[in-house]
């Protein structure tokens, strides 16, 4: 804990908005240095967790836990190391064996939010961070030296200044509303299921599978204690009619045994009752708004089949954290600093966005679909760049070029025969 003394209403970082975004925006900053606080309106107790949510923390993100002091979340007791199994039209995709950091044997976790939420405010209260909830920024306001946050909590209210200030607040953004930060929408065909449950026998690799059925996606994540979370990434029209809660989950657990490949749910035990929604489109906004940037879902929510909410959170407060890593908050390397995000945030995260967003219709030309995976399920290097591509540690532009020459190939192939 830092025995930093100053005056707790002067500020270098103002970050509005405690979830993963502003609790790893928080922590990045205060390791070099800068004055912190978190402002968050909710009120927080040491089990506050976000419920809606799959948790499934890719590749690509697993290695910034450490940087933030969170490697004891790797342990068996706060979550499972896994890897993903894709079950396709085509054909299974699926990685080599072991659980060993970096490419090519990168592991995702599966790491509850009722596990992650509570350690990341533990890290940024370690780290000497001010951690303010129940605390809502009502205004702010621009001068030459940086800017003013007039606060309320319900008992009274407080002004802070900060040089710099984080909108972390979500994917209702208020500070986007405030700053003009405009949301740029595309839409979701797709409603989601998910539930708790006991009893369900999986992998004993602890592998995540994936089941493409038609156009829906069904997952199933194995969880600490023997747990698991089933997932159903459905067609609007196919699970309308599940109506009321038992009827519902009993389809629910229906659609899952009757998938290949997926596990028996004769002895599933429902911990919860199922969560979901009905309609989530994707959220785009820029990621700097005149000198404020925008980390996590208030900059980027996107279709969550896609499972890179958790990690685009940690990756665009790393993104942020490493612009500002050799500059000072001075107002030319601010500048500098916030224009150096814009352009890395653009390059590493916005080019995934575009085949989310496609992939969040349901089109029906299964044929093509089909085709393509068995191009992927069929050669073992574009099997892995598949498996690299979902776990974000593979830029789209590169597959898609593999991808093609693959689908030529084949082409070639059958008209030779």
């Amino acid at each position: 804990m830092s025995t930093q003394k100053f005056d707790q209403s002067q500020l270098d970082v103002a970050v509005v908005g405690g979830s993963i975004a502003g609790c790893a925006t928080a922590i990045r900053f205060s390791q070099m240095g800068y004055r912190v606080a978190v402002f968050d309106k909710k009120a927080m107790n040491d089990q506050s967790h976000k419920r809606l949510c799959t948790h499934f923390i890719q590749p690509h993100s697993v290695p910034i836990l450490a940087e933030l002091g969170l490697s004891h979340l790797y342990e068996p007791d706060s979550s499972v190391l896994t890897k993903a199994v894709f079950v396709t039209p085509g054909g299974v995709v699926e990685g080599p064996g072991g659980y060993v950091p970096g490419p090519p044997d990168s592991y995702a976790l599966n790491l509850e939010r009722r596990v992650l939420d509570p350690a990341l405010r533990a890290g940024v209260r370690a780290q000497g961070v001010q951690y303010l909830d129940a605390t809502t920024v009502e205004r702010i306001e621009e001068d030459d030296s940086g800017w003013i946050l007039d606060t309320s909590n319900g008992t009274g209210s407080q002004r802070f200044r900060a040089r710099l200030v984080v909108a972390a607040d979500g994917r209702r953004s208020r500070l986007a509303k405030e700053l003009g930060n405009a949301t740029e929408s595309h839409p979701n065909e797709r409603a989601a299921l998910f539930g708790y449950f006991s009893g369900i026998k999986t992998r004993p690799d602890n592998r995540s599978v994936f089941i493409m059925n038609e156009r829906d996606l069904a997952c199933v994540y194995p969880l600490v204690e023997g747990r698991t979370q089933l997932v159903l990434f459905a067609d609007k029209a196919r699970v309308e009619g599940w109506q009321g809660a038992d009827g519902r989950l009993q389809e629910f657990l229906n659609y899952f045994d009757g998938l290949p490949n997926a596990p028996s749910m004769s002895d599933a035990v429902p911990e919860t009752g199922l969560l979901g929604y009905s309609d989530y489109p994707s959220q785009i906004r820029q990621p700097v708004s005149g000198s404020i940037p925008f980390v996590g879902d208030a900059a980027l929510s996107l279709d969550p089949m896609s499972g890179v909410g958790c990690g685009f959170a940690l990756v665009s407060a790393d993104l942020l954290a490493r612009s500002f890593a050799d500059r000072s908050l001075d107002k030319t390397d601010l500048g500098d600093g916030l224009a150096e995000y814009q352009k890395r945030f653009e390059d590493v995260i916005l080019p995934h966005a575009e085949g989310i967003c496609g992939d969040s219709l349901v089109d029906k030309n299964e044929a093509s679909r089909r085709r393509m995976f068995q191009a992927i399920s069929g050669n073992q290097e574009l099997s892995q760049k598949y498996l690299a591509l979902t776990g974000r540690m593979l830029m789209p532009g590169e597959f898609q070029r593999d991808l093609m020459r693959a689908l030529m190939s084949r082409g070639a192939a059958g008209l030779k025969r």
